[in-house]
């Protein structure tokens, strides 16, 4: 499940379900659209959600994602925003690195090796413009975000 809170109360106000655990959450950079991805476990595949957010009346949210796609081959370990909401980037157990168009739910790039083990985080950096991955084989790598692309440029 994925809760939203209001930070200052406390209060949760509204909780999406889903049938295996959520393992990662983003925020787009407007705050009107959040995602998770979830597990792949129990026969269900693993699922990157999109949900439109309701900022008006936060307790009544969409239940249903605004888009649901399911990465082919590796599963998504970590994922985050492009500065243009249209963009989703995500990392994967096989150490892929890939971009995913958010409203067609396809691959639009992607490097299959860009770490030699898995993708164990992905930062953005404040403008969204690049961002850094970090993995199980003791690499980082600074990718530069262009539209379309998700290509590792740099290895710190």
């Amino acid at each position: 499940m994925m809760k939203l809170w209001e930070a200052s109360t406390g209060k949760c106000l509204y909780t999406w379900e889903f049938p295996t655990a959520v393992k990662r959450v983003a925020w787009s950079e407007d705050d009107k659209q959040i995602l998770c991805i979830t597990e792949q476990r129990m026969g269900y595949q693993g699922a990157i959600r999109v949900f439109n957010i309701n900022r008006e009346d936060p307790s009544n949210q969409d239940a249903e994602p605004y888009s649901e796609f399911n990465p082919v081959g590796s599963k998504a370990t970590v994922a985050a925003f492009s500065y243009d909401n249209d963009i989703i980037i995500t990392g994967h157990e096989s150490g892929k690195v890939a971009a995913f168009d958010v409203k067609a739910g396809e691959e639009v790039n992607s490097n299959q090796r860009a770490h030699l083990e898995p993708v164990t985080d992905l930062q953005m950096s404040s403008d969204r413009t690049y961002f850094i991955t970090s993995s199980k084989d003791k690499s980082a790598k600074v990718c530069v975000n262009l539209p379309k692309e998700a290509k590792p440029r740099l290895i710190l």
